[in-house]
């Protein structure tokens, strides 16, 4: 019982010895900053007919709201829909 014990022991000790993580000498540096200049200047020029403007104003309020209104209710009636068939479903609901 005693030699198993410091067998697993040894063996524990051993793992942790060899799966023990090599530390670099130097530390690692990320540099994008330092390259930032350089990754610009291999960048396209901007278009000026090329503008995104999807989510920027503005804004149709009133459709915003009507939207926002139809997504709270279509959200509601798939959940209510989902209960509703499950319990039917299930012989809880008649």
């Amino acid at each position: 019982m005693m030699l198993a014990r410091t067998v697993l022991a040894r063996t524990a000790a051993t793992t942790r010895m060899v799966a023990r993580r090599q530390m670099a000498s130097d530390a690692k540096v990320h540099t994008a900053k330092s390259k930032w200049s350089e990754l610009q200047k291999t960048r396209p020029p901007k278009d000026p007919m090329d503008e995104h403007l999807v989510f920027h104003p503005p804004y149709n309020g009133p459709m915003v709201g009507i939207a926002i209104f139809a997504v709270y209710i279509v959200g509601y009636g798939v959940i209510a829909f989902g209960k509703s068939h499950q319990q039917y479903k299930q012989g809880y609901w008649k």
